[in-house]
C-alpha cells in the first residue's frame, strides 16, 4: 500500500520575520489561505490515503500541526532533536513496516510549491508503481529553466520505460551544487535534472539500504520504534545518530541503481523572500505588493505588510516585510544572506524576535 511522510522540521530563517522558532517555514501562508504544509498534504492525499500520511515535526509543534492538519495526533511524530533526513526516514519506514509489510514510502519536504497539481499526481502515481514494482528508490527530477547553483542534480542515464506517457530513467548519478560554469554545462545538455528532494522507496528496501549503509542509524530508529520508551529516552537515543540526509547516506551508495522521472510541475522550493516575485502577480513595474502597500517610482520589489501601509518612493530590487515586532529591509541580491541576521539576533540575546 501507499504511505506517505511528510518532513516538516525545518526553520526556514530566510524567511524572517515572518518564519520563527515556533512559526517556521512551512507553517507559513505564503501563496493564499493554506499554509505550505497543507497545501503539501493536500497533494500527496490524491494519491495516498489521510490514514496512511505521517508528520514528522519538532516536538514542540506535533499537537498543533495534527490539528492544523485535522489527523490524529498519533500521525504527527515529534522529533527530540534535528538530525536530517535520514533517520527520520528509517524511524518512519520502522514503524510504517510493523503496520504494512509491504508498505511503499513517499518522502516529501513541506515547505514546496508545486503549481500543476494534475501533472504532480501522474508522476508521482507511476513513482510508487515503479518502486513497487523494482524494489528500487525512484527520485521526482525538476526539469531545469536555467542555470542554478543552488540546488544539487541528478545526471540521467538511459530511459528504462515509458509509463502511461511518463518516461522513467535509470539515474546515473547524484552530483553537489555546482559553480555557475558547471551549472551551465548541466543546463546546456539537457541530461540534468535538480533534485527536488521527493523520494519513493520501498519500506523494506529502505531499512536493508540503512541497516547496510548506516548501521547506527537504524539500530537507533528500530528501537526507537518499538513501544515503550518515553520522550526522555528517544531523545537518548536520537542524540547519538549522526546528522546526515537521505541523499548522502543511502541514494549515493545506490550506483545505478536509483530510478529518476523527470517532473514539469511548476516547481519551487520557496528558498527565500526573492522567489514569491516568480510565483506570485507583480505589477506593471515588477513588483509584488501584499497589504496595503503605496509604491512610488518604485520597481522590482518584494513588499509585504502586516496591516500598516509600507510607502516607499525610488526604492529598486529590495525586500520589506513588516510584522507586529521586526521590520526587514534587504536587497533582493541578499535574500540568500537573511539568516546571518538570525545568527546576529542570537549573538545579541534577542531571543523574543527569534
Amino acid at each position: 500500500m501507499n504511505w506517505a511522510v511528510i518532513m516538516a522540521g525545518g526553520s526556514g530563517t530566510r524567511f524572517w520575520p515572518e518564519s520563527r522558532r515556533h512559526h517556521a517555514k512551512q507553517f507559513l501562508n505564503l501563496f493564499g489561505r493554506k499554509t505550505l504544509i497543507e497545501e503539501t498534504f493536500d497533494r500527496i492525499k490524491k494519491v495516498v490515503p489521510v490514514s496512511r500520511i505521517l508528520v514528522f515535526t519538532a516536538e514542540n509543534k506535533a499537537a498543533s500541526t495534527a490539528k492544523l492538519l485535522g489527523v490524529p495526533r498519533s500521525q504527527v511524530i515529534g522529533e527530540p532533536l534535528g538530525r536530517n533526513t535520514a533517520p527520520c526516514a528509517v524511524w518512519a519506514a520502522s514503524l510504517i513496516l510493523k503496520k504494512d509489510p509491504a508498505a511503499v514510502l513517499g518522502i516529501f519536504p513541506a515547505d514546496h510549491f508545486i503549481k500543476d497539481r494534475a501533472a504532480f499526481t501522474k508522476i508521482l502515481r507511476v513513482a510508487y508503481e515503479q518502486a513497487a514494482r523494482e524494489g528500487m528508490p525512484v527520485t521526482l527530477g525538476i526539469k531545469p529553466d536555467r542555470p542554478h547553483t543552488g540546488y544539487g542534480y541528478l545526471e540521467l542515464a538511459e530511459k528504462k520505460a515509458t509509463v502511461r506517457g511518463t518516461p522513467v530513467f535509470f539515474l546515473r548519478r547524484f552530483h553537489e551544487k555546482p559553480g555557475l560554469p558547471r551549472a551551465r554545462k548541466y543546463f546546456r545538455s539537457k541530461k540534468f535534472l535538480w533534485n527536488a528532494g521527493i523520494f519513493v522507496w520501498r519500506a523494506d528496501c529502505l531499512l536493508e539500504t540503512a541497516r547496510r549503509e548506516l548501521p547506527s542509524v537504524f539500530r537507533a530508529a528500530v528501537r526507537i520504534a518499538a513501544d515503550g520508551f518515553s520522550q526522555q529516552k528517544i531523545k537518548k537515543i536520537f542524540s547519538r545518530i549522526p546528522h546526515i540526509s537521505i541523499d548522502h547516506g543511502m541514494m549515493e551508495k545506490l550506483p545505478r541503481g536509483i530510478l529518476t522521472i523527470p517532473a514539469s510541475v511548476g516547481w519551487s522550493d520557496v528558498g527565500s523572500w526573492a522567489t514569491l516575485r516568480d510565483l506570485l502577480t507583480v505589477d506593471k513595474d515588477k513588483n509584488l505588493s501584499i497589504g496595503t502597500n503605496i509604491l512610488v517610482e518604485s520597481s522590482g520589489n518584494v513588499v509585504k505588510g502586516s496591516g500598516r501601509p509600507i510607502v516607499a518612493v525610488g526604492l529598486q530590487d529590495h525586500v520589506v516585510v513588516d510584522t507586529e515586532d521586526a521590520v526587514l529591509v534587504c536587497p533582493l541580491s541578499e535574500t540568500e544572506s537573511i539568516r546571518k541576521i538570525v545568527v546576529e539576533l542570537h549573538k545579541r540575546k534577542m531571543h523574543h524576535l527569534l
